[in-house]
């Protein structure tokens, strides 16, 4: 997974807000001066962003620096992002820009909304989550969360639970009962905050709807300038080519790319398909691909794609194409099989 110079910076950022030096943490990650970094330039590895926090760590001399992190004027580096959820209309609204503004800055959303009847969770899944830059960005994410239910005029005691995946550094309890309040639970199997539904839908002191509308057109022309991140969709596709004939079920496929399922399915449905229908169009390929070899029998294509018999890879196949392997196989590019395929005469 790759990530935008923008974080980079804006770490940096964060570092010098809050008086540390940025240039030793950069350094020790092999970067030159921040001004350095291209905010339109290549996207760089996710685990050098991980380097790059766990230098943050060193040099702050601070296990916890991520709680300060999340909470730092460092992080208005995001600026086309913040200028959005900074005048929202809701805490539900500022959640959805979050997600919908992500490509920015990461090929994909860090936080999930997930609302029940009696509470509403914002579900964490930090784009570097092993070592120290893990428990870091982990740390950095769930308290720009709580801190955005506060935002939304929560009490300490609308934050219902916080759980962290990782144990609590020795002597730090405190600082961290501080940033979530007391229910913070450590060593749990995720990261997530818990809030009072209520929250989600009442109207920010700082909602302009004017300036709100002005920043999501500058934030959706950006978007549109920035081009695609590679989509979910083709990450997905490529991983089941990789593994087929064998056909992961949706939870496997969620935990490998650690994504809830429910987040998957709407990730898949914003760009225009469902896993079940990429599933078949990556079967369908792999057919395709094996019936144009000619040294294989209609009978071995049919085992490689892992089907009981030949009967069934025929219903299947004729399901997808509208015609048969024979006929597909005998058929020109030129006629059947090309308008079949959908591709152009």
């Amino acid at each position: 997974m790759n990530v935008s110079p923008v974080n980079f910076k804006a770490l940096a950022y964060v570092l010098d807000v809050e008086g540390f030096d940025s240039a030793a943490a950069l350094h020790r990650c092999g970067f030159g001066a921040v001004d350095a970094l291209d905010d339109h330039g290549p996207w760089l590895p996710a685990r050098q962003l991980g380097d790059l926090m766990a230098a943050a760590v060193d040099v702050t001399r601070d296990p916890c620096f991520g709680l300060v992190a999340g909470k730092s004027k460092g992080l208005m580096r995001h600026v086309t992002l913040m200028q959005v959820t900074l005048v929202a209309p809701t805490l539900r609204q500022v959640i959805d820009d979050i997600c919908r503004f992500a490509p920015l800055y990461l090929e994909r959303s860090e936080v999930e909304l997930c609302v029940g009847a009696d509470a509403a969770e914002i579900a964490v899944s930090p784009v570097v989550s092993l070592g120290v830059g893990g428990r870091f960005r982990t740390e950095l994410v769930a308290t720009s969360a709580a801190q955005m239910v506060r935002f939304a005029r929560g009490a300490a005691e609308d934050i219902l639970a916080v759980d962290m995946p990782h144990a609590c550094p020795p002597g730090q309890a405190a600082r961290y009962a501080a940033t979530f309040g007391p229910q913070v639970r450590f060593g749990c199997d995720r990261c997530a905050v818990a809030f009072n539904p209520r929250l989600l839908d009442v109207p920010l002191q700082t909602h302009d709807p004017g300036a709100y509308a002005a920043a999501r057109r500058v934030a959706e022309a950006a978007l549109a300038a920035h081009g695609p991140a590679p989509r979910i969709a083709e990450r997905v596709r490529q991983w089941l080519l990789s593994v087929m004939p064998r056909q992961p079920s949706l939870q496997e496929a969620a935990a490998r790319f650690r994504l809830s399922e429910r987040s998957l399915r709407r990730q898949l449905s914003a760009s225009g398909v469902t896993y079940l229908g990429l599933t078949q169009q990556c079967h369908r390929s792999v057919a395709e691909h094996l019936l144009a070899r000619r040294d294989l029998s209609i009978q071995q294509v049919a085992d490689r794609l892992g089907f009981a018999s030949v009967a069934s890879f025929h219903r299947a196949f004729r399901r997808w194409t509208g015609l048969t392997p024979v006929t597909w196989r005998d058929a020109p590019l030129s006629g059947a099989r090309r308008t079949h395929s959908g591709e152009a005469p």
